[in-house]
């Protein structure tokens, strides 16, 4: 479970997270994706989500492959699996503890930007350096 992945957050299922259907509604996990993109950012990648520098989502792509259920205990994984000139993915999987069933796979593009410009840049090599240095690790 979550084999290959070093950032990794846990948690139970809110009430809040469940829909008429008593699963786990799908804008959840855009949140839990955004919750520990955002961690990540501030952990691995060394900037505060008010920095000058950050990203903006280019696109996101979510496989769910099984319900989760309120009170499930949920484990999410994080990594940047690509970086490209300008923009670099996150790799998620959500995993259900309680079942020992991956639930999700999800998939985010980002672009580095200048916040202060309102530009687009270069992936800081930085970055690249500090991604490379903790991933390295698993």
């Amino acid at each position: 479970m979550l084999e290959g992945y070093r950032f990794i957050q846990r948690f139970r299922v809110p009430f809040a997270d469940i829909d008429m259907l008593r699963h786990v509604n799908n804008t959840a996990y855009v949140r839990w994706a955004e919750q520990i993109r955002s961690e990540y950012f501030c952990d691995v990648l060394g900037e505060d989500i008010t920095s000058e520098r950050g990203m903006i989502m280019g696109r996101m792509t979510v496989d769910y492959e099984a319900p989760v259920y309120y009170r499930e205990q949920v484990a999410i994984g994080c990594r940047v699996s690509r970086f490209g000139r300008k923009s670099f993915d996150y790799s998620y999987e959500v995993w259900s503890e309680d079942r020992k069933i991956r639930c999700a796979k999800i998939l985010t593009t980002t672009v580095a930007m200048n916040y202060k410009t309102n530009e687009s840049i270069v992936v800081p090599d930085e970055w690249r350096k500090r991604v490379e240095a903790f991933e390295e690790r698993v």
